[in-house]
Order: structure tokens, then C-alpha cells, then sequence
């Protein structure tokens, strides 16, 4: 089978599920209620940043985008569906590569239309003065949109390696959802140790990155904006050659 048959297969097995729409429309949803919070409940002569207006998408959407990447693998193995799949495409490593490929590009799209979405649902609610940079021709406001994709992408990418090291969906909904929003801020918290471990710690980069405000204090992180991308790009590139081999050592 060819490469671009491949990606096509991966292609409409993620169209055909209902899963990714109901879970994309839910996350959505939920992104718009914090963005619509956001505009309302700030106040005052400063005007709120894109960035922060879509602060719902970043925190809950990203993480749900992720866990979709990962059942696409998790979900095949529940199924039984994998082993037809390496029986197609003997080559596992271009099957995990067109599955990441596929959510990176879902994850991305969903993701720019939910930071624009957000953008304009908390200027809705915002005052003027407020509202003034919630703009979809707004510079800023493309640039948080890209940032953000990006991230959806390397997310997506993770998740997929992380589905398929573990193979359960349930394994890897679990460190998925309590690896950014548990165990990190625990981490990074901790009232002795917390200041060494924050700047290691890669969601903490990739916020840092996208100038996310969440449960984290402020690091001092040497290697700035773009070395915290670099980080976290490390890190999602090692767990993805890690998965590969791995895939490739042991039964379907």
C-alpha cells in the first residue's frame, strides 16, 4: 500500500467515527463558556489578549484533541483492528507516522477554529475598552491561533505515541489527562523543590511558549520562548521514536 493510501485509510477512519465530532463539539463548547467568562468577567481600561480570551481552548480543548489522537491507535487495538491494519501496511512505522500525521492536522484545524471562536465569543461579552484587541483581523490574534495549532499538532503527536506504547485506552487516557493538568502543576508547586523542577517540566515550556497564564508560577527559564518550543519538541519527538521502536519489537 502506498503512502498516500495509507494516509488516506488513516483519513477516513477518524471521519467516519462519531467520537472526534461529539468530543470536539463538547471540548468547544466548553473552551467558549471559559472565552465567554473571560470578556465578562474582566474589567477596567486594559484590553484582554487573544491569548488569554482563548485560555479554555489551550487548557481543556488541547487535552481532548490529544486523547482523540491517542484512541485512534488505543482504539484499534480494542478492535482488533490493528492486526488488519499491519497486514495492509506491513511497514508500522509509516502507519504510526500517517496516524500522527492525520490528528496532528485534525488537532490543528479544531484548534484554529476554536481560539477564533473564543476570540470573538469573549468579545461579545467583553466591554469596548476591553474587547479593543478581540479582533479576527487582528495580527495578534492570527499569531495566537498559529501558536496554538502548533501546539494541537505536537499534542496530537504525543498522544498518538503515547496510545501506542500503552495500547489501552483507559492507560492512556489516564496519563494523558493527569500528566498536564495534575501532575505538572502539583510538581511545580511544591513548595521546595518546585522552582528547580518547573523550568523541566514540558507543558510548563510549551504554556511558557504560548504565553499561557495557568496553574503554574513564574519560572525563570533560561533558554526563553523559543528554547521552551525546542523543549517540548524534543520531548514529543523521543516518546514518538520510542513508540515506533517499540511498536515495531512487539506482537500486534
Amino acid at each position: 500500500m502506498s503512502a498516500l493510501a495509507v494516509l488516506d485509510a488513516e483519513r477516513i477512519k477518524l471521519s467516519t467515527t462519531r467520537s472526534p465530532l461529539w468530543s470536539v463539539l463538547g471540548v468547544a463548547a466548553l473552551s467558549l463558556g471559559v472565552a465567554a467568562l473571560q470578556g465578562w468577567t474582566s474589567y477596567g481600561f486594559t484590553p484582554l489578549p487573544p491569548g488569554k480570551a482563548a485560555l479554555g481552548v489551550a487548557v481543556f480543548g488541547v487535552p481532548v484533541l490529544m486523547i482523540l489522537a491517542s484512541m485512534t491507535v488505543t482504539g484499534e487495538y480494542r478492535t482488533g483492528l490493528i492486526r488488519t491494519t499491519f497486514l495492509a501496511t506491513p511497514n508500522r512505522t509509516w502507519v504510526l507516522i500517517a496516524k500522527a500525521i492525520v490528528a496532528a492536522a485534525f488537532s490543528s484545524v479544531c484548534t484554529v477554529a476554536m481560539v477564533l471562536a473564543s476570540v470573538m465569543v469573549a468579545r461579545l461579552f467583553a466591554e469596548p475598552v476591553v474587547g479593543a484587541q478581540l479582533s479576527l483581523v487582528s495580527a495578534a490574534t492570527w499569531s495566537v491561533a498559529g501558536g496554538f495549532a502548533l501546539y494541537a499538532a505536537l499534542a496530537a503527536v504525543l498522544g498518538v505515541a503515547v496510545g501506542a506504547l500503552i495500547r489501552f485506552a483507559a492507560g492512556a487516557v489516564a496519563v494523558l489527562l493527569l500528566w498536564p493538568l495534575v501532575a505538572e502543576p502539583l510538581l511545580a508547586n511544591l513548595p521546595s523543590t518546585g522552582v528547580q523542577l518547573g523550568p523541566w517540566l514540558p507543558f510548563a515550556n510549551m504554556y511558557r511558549f504560548l504565553g499561557v497564564e495557568w496553574l503554574f508560577p513564574s519560572f525563570n527559564i533560561p533558554w526563553g520562548e523559543t528554547g521552551s518550543l525546542c523543549y517540548f519538541v524534543a520531548l514529543v519527538a523521543v516518546v514518538f521514536v520510542v513508540a515506533v521502536a517499540v511498536l515495531n519489537r512487539r506482537d500486534a
